[in-house]
């Protein structure tokens, strides 16, 4: 999981042009307080939108950083559109529906079986209700990698002196922070996103295979395959890579970056 660096959204889009008939009708029901997942029009998932959401975060979910295709992936809402499971009064945050900076790519599994409508906040009483309510206030459990650097709150320990051979995992844990482990990243990793799943665990534990040969070969090579082998080290940490929070990671532990 790493920062998005996103850039300017375009203009013009579906969302642009549908957003405030779009607000204004999902604000009368919530005000009767009738306001369902069913009454928001997706303008969300327009071609246009989700195509600038996917191309920004280089088709990688957002919290996983497994690369997907477009149709393997959703718009995630960071905070939910209709409902909160935290808060079962909660109407969800609606007026943020077809706000930017609340969407975000993520693929089906982080998104539909972890993430789903949950929002935990370190303090309950600071949660926003109204669409006039300061977001600030609230103290968010879950890691927003639109607004922050989430490389500052998890870490990937990883075996040393690995045989490949056998069948090993790499899990994602909450970095420790003067002394304490970080409760946002242990719960980031744990209960909201598919980080640590088996199969992703599984994944970052062959690239771990892949970064201990470049080392390897670094630190042992001549001038040409020491050359070769730090640009491929260059791609690992790219923001387009895979796992490149882990890979960041991994090659600062073994002082190559």
């Amino acid at each position: 999981m790493i920062k998005i660096e996103r850039g300017k959204t375009p203009k013009g889009t579906a969302l642009d042009k549908k957003r405030k008939e779009a607000l204004s009708a999902i604000r009368r029901l919530a005000e009767s307080g009738n306001l369902n997942s069913k009454h928001f029009e997706n303008i969300w998932s327009a071609p246009e939108v989700k195509k600038f959401l996917y191309e920004s975060q280089h088709g990688k979910c957002c919290y996983c950083e497994r690369k997907k295709d477009k149709e393997e992936t959703d718009v995630e809402h960071f905070r939910p559109k209709a409902e909160v499971e935290e808060a079962q009064d909660h109407p969800g945050y609606w007026w943020l529906a077809y706000n930017w900076e609340n969407l975000l790519i993520a693929c089906k599994r982080c998104n539909q079986k972890y993430k789903r409508s949950k929002f935990p906040l370190k303090d309950e009483s600071k949660r926003a209700y109204m669409e006039d309510s300061d977001l600030d206030e609230e103290e968010p459990i879950m890691i927003n990698p639109l607004k922050e650097d989430p490389e500052l709150l998890i870490d990937y320990p990883f075996p040393t002196g690995t045989d490949f051979s056998e069948k090993i995992m790499v899990k994602a844990v909450g970095k420790c922070v003067r002394g304490k482990k970080s409760v946002r990243g242990k719960k980031t990793v744990d209960e909201l996103t598919g980080i640590n799943d088996e199969d992703v665990m599984l994944e970052r534990a062959d690239k771990l295979e892949y970064y201990t040969i470049c080392v390897s070969l670094m630190n042992n090579g001549t001038g040409g395959l020491r050359s070769s082998i730090c640009r491929r080290l260059r791609d690992c940490v790219s923001s387009y890579s895979e796992f490149s929070g882990f890979a960041r990671f991994y090659f600062k532990k073994m002082g190559c970056l």
